[in-house]
């Protein structure tokens, strides 16, 4: 049997309505839904619907009626106080009666507007954590289908999806979550459309790779009751200007990102071999791994190892410093190497596909082999191992290590 604010919404009526509102609606919804007049094939379900949802109602209507009949013939006998003035005129019993039912019956429309408006707010709220709940997922379009029937009067399922993944791009793995409590508000739109809506504090945290850049902050947001159905309001007829201008954002933000993790990958350099140590190389590889995530790309990270003969000779210290010269003096400004002793080099390479990475890691072999000349000798070789991830598979820090390890190091 379902409560009174769904058979409300089923005869699509307005919470509280009179008896004459309701049998309007009704009588309405049956000429529409009637089995032997409607081509609906579902019309015999919804007409169920509508002759339960109108019995819940009608039964509510009787308990009131009936109510207010029995409170209407209370007689009460008042004993006046010894104190009482004779000049005071006592209330009849009739005037009694009529005032403790007026009481009563005030007390209780308070009572349910109380549950209906616990109601509204337990269904506004869930509809707000489910939309919030799909775009944490990315499911834009279940997040779409929240939208109040006026945004997607005038926003389309396309320009919607283009803007949230402009704000995803911005603010990549954002949650929100409700932050408590809510107000009704009265949402007015074009002069004469008012919405029932209620107003919710809305949590936004920002969690990254990096701890220090963690952000957060709070907003409101509408979610709005138009014909029996909650729905989220975002209050857009166009989202092509929003969705320019995050993606402006997100250019301009992209720049600062890079520019400044060069300067910390430079101020982090080792001076003796111009390569960061594996404690540098950890901070740097968070950052590029975040900033992969971020803006996408593709990736590869690789290892070297120079393996010395067994026979070691004096010029061990300076066939690293070639090597290192060589990796510097090839890569790119924007790849990453460093240098964890014992000869073992790695190398982030930004930008650099799988199907170019077998061709650059073992060119790069070969020159280390070329500018050491005899310092090598006969027994010593340079091996190496690597891994590469495309623009939409996001790398982390154990596949990183899972490179290192096989050289007995890890970041």
């Amino acid at each position: 049997m379902p409560n009174l604010l769904e058979s409300y919404r089923v005869l699509g009526v307005k919470v509280g309505a009179n008896l004459v509102d309701v049998t309007t609606s009704y009588r309405q919804l049956c000429r529409e839904y009637h089995p032997d007049i409607s081509d609906n094939p579902e019309a015999e379900e919804l007409m169920k619907q509508v002759n339960i949802a109108y019995t819940v109602l009608r039964e509510k209507f009787k308990r009131e009626a009936a109510l207010r009949d029995k409170q209407s013939n209370i007689r009460t006998v008042r004993r006046p106080s010894p104190s009482t003035p004779v000049e005071k005129q006592e209330k009849t019993p009739e005037q009694s009666a009529h005032s403790y039912s007026a009481a009563q019956a005030k007390h209780r429309e308070q009572v349910e507007e109380a549950v209906v408006s616990a109601e509204a707010e337990a269904e506004s709220k869930a509809i707000l954590h489910s939309y919030f709940e799909a775009l944490n997922k990315y499911d834009y379009i279940k997040a779409y289908s929240f939208l109040s029937a006026h945004d997607k009067n005038n926003i389309t399922l396309e320009s919607f999806t283009e803007w949230r993944e402009s704000v995803a791009k911005l603010f990549p793995m954002r949650e929100f979550k409700i932050a408590g409590g809510s107000s009704i508000a009265v949402v007015t739109w074009g002069g004469n459309r008012i919405f029932q809506a209620r107003k919710f504090r809305v949590l936004i945290t920002e969690d990254n790779y990096a701890a220090s850049s963690t952000h957060s902050g709070q907003h409101d947001k509408l979610v709005v009751i138009e014909n029996g159905r909650w729905g989220v309001f975002l209050g857009y007829k166009e989202v092509s200007e929003l969705t320019q201008a995050f993606k402006k954002r997100f250019e301009s933000k992209k720049k600062r990102d890079i520019e400044k993790h060069r300067e910390e990958y430079i101020a982090g350099l080792n001076t003796e071999y111009d390569m960061l140590n594996m404690k540098g190389m950890r901070k740097a590889v968070t950052k590029e791994l975040y900033r992969q995530r971020r803006y996408g790309g593709a990736m590869t990270f690789a290892a070297l190892s120079v393996k010395l003969p067994n026979d070691k000779t004096a010029g061990e210290t300076e066939l690293l410093r070639s090597a290192a010269k060589t990796i510097n003096g090839t890569l790119r400004e924007i790849d990453i190497p460093a240098y964890a002793g014992d000869g073992i080099f790695a190398v982030m390479f930004v930008e650099l596909s799988k199907r170019n990475a077998e061709n650059i890691v073992s060119r790069l072999a070969e020159f280390i082999k070329k500018n050491a000349g005899g310092k090598l000798g006969e027994n010593a070789e340079i091996v190496y191992n690597y891994e590469s991830w495309s623009e939409n598979k996001h790398a982390d820090i154990e596949t990183i290590n899972s490179v290192l390890l096989k050289f007995g190091k890890k970041i």
